[in-house]
């Protein structure tokens, strides 16, 4: 590079670094001066590489200075902005115009979503995206995340960033020979950096969403709580067998003693109305008592109904054996296959079984209730019929 190369790119330097600290907003912490440094220093090593002469690398690194002064002016038209920035600057240190226009011409590359279409394009682009290569690839990320939170007035999540970055990593290949060979290797072991990051935030996410974090608490609480209905379930039951089997003692020894001491033909019901009354009481009482406590411990065998996309959409539960059934077999094989795949799939279902739970309790123990209630207030009046019938 020739002397009168070294000063222009010298001066150049020293005017972008007072432009930019005079005019670029704060908000712009990824391109900025040390970026625009640090594009110039890459490309002038890769320009070397690839064997340019001292014209093409004073282009190469001018376009590598101004592309990032744009920002400072309109961030909508960066590349209209830093070449007017440019032009201007080059003018006034008398530098050719036909030279100018071929750093204009980097520069429109840089921010055109075209393929480049010279070694020099080729160049510049490498030098953008030489980071993804480099040791400092986590600091300049993020930067540049931090710039993009700014600039988009949100924060972006960790697991958003790095489905960013992948997609850049996939999106921005090196162009040319020179780049791959100086980062190629450092820029694979970035990658999977980044891939173990991402599966270790989906992991955190999965242990986030189910409660893993927690350790095994959730487990057990699902547990615990699922043991407990089946208790209740199994206390009501027994409350609905003891009532069933007394009222139904009671019952028949009415229905036995009444046949024996009642003659039909002879049986004047105007006369005896008040003796036979707590009889029939208590049998309507007991009868109701029953009706009531077979309701409640009735096992209810059909499930709900559900189209496929219910529960593609997770509305039904399908670890109730009355929804599969109706599924099919292999339909439910496959469904539990994917669940094994998808925690929080896994406990919305655990969570919808559990409150179905509740609510069969629900209904178990308010019938339950109905049918001791008719019990205590059928002999509580059979034993006041009882009292009218002895003195009237």
């Amino acid at each position: 590079m020739t002397k009168q190369s070294k000063n222009i790119i010298s001066v150049t330097a020293l005017h972008i670094r007072q432009y930019l600290l005079q005019h670029l907003p704060s908000r712009y912490l990824y391109h900025n001066y040390e970026y625009a440094d640090e594009i110039a220093d890459v490309t002038k090593k890769l320009g070397k590489d690839a064997g340019l002469n001292d014209e093409e690398l004073e282009i190469l690194q001018l376009a590598a200075w101004f592309h990032v002064s744009g920002y400072a002016v309109d961030e909508h038209r960066v590349a209209e902005s830093s070449i007017q920035i440019m032009r201007d600057f080059l003018s006034d240190q008398d530098y050719p115009k036909e030279q100018a226009d071929s750093v204009a011409q980097l520069i429109r590359s840089v921010h055109d979503d075209l393929p480049p279409q010279s070694d020099l394009e080729s160049i510049l682009s490498d030098a953008i995206f030489s980071f993804l290569g480099r040791k400092r690839f986590k600091r300049r990320a993020q930067l540049m995340r931090l710039q993009e939170e700014q600039l988009q007035g949100k924060r972006i999540t960790p697991a958003e960033w790095n489905d960013h970055l992948l997609d850049l990593f996939i999106r921005q290949p090196y162009l040319t020979t020179w780049a791959r060979d100086r980062y190629t290797r450092r820029r694979n072991s970035n990658l999977a950096d980044l891939r173990m990051a991402i599966y270790k935030d989906e992991e955190k996410s999965i242990r986030r969403k189910t409660g893993k974090n927690f350790g095994r608490g959730v487990d057990t609480l699902y547990r615990v709580t699922l043991t407990n209905h089946i208790e209740l379930s199994n206390i009501a039951d027994g409350k609905a067998n003891m009532i069933i089997s007394i009222n139904t003692l009671v019952l028949s020894i009415l229905i036995t003693a009444s046949a024996a001491g009642i003659s039909i033909d002879k049986f004047n019901f105007g006369e005896r109305f008040f003796d036979v009354l707590p009889i029939f009481i208590l049998m309507l009482t007991s009868l109701s008592t029953i009706a009531f406590a077979v309701f409640s411990a009735m096992p209810k065998v059909s499930g709900n109904t559900f189209t496929k996309e219910d529960v593609k959409q997770n509305k039904v539960s399908m670890l109730f054996f009355g929804n599969f059934l109706q599924a099919g077999k292999s339909f439910f094989l496959k469904y539990l296959r994917e669940l094994k795949y998808d925690q929080e799939a896994l406990y919305d279902d655990l969570s919808r079984d559990l409150y179905n739970l509740g609510l069969v309790l629900d209904k178990k123990y308010r019938l339950l209730n109905i049918a001791y209630r008719i019990f205590i207030g059928g002999l509580m009046l059979s034993f006041v019929a009882f009292i009218l019938a002895y003195f009237v």
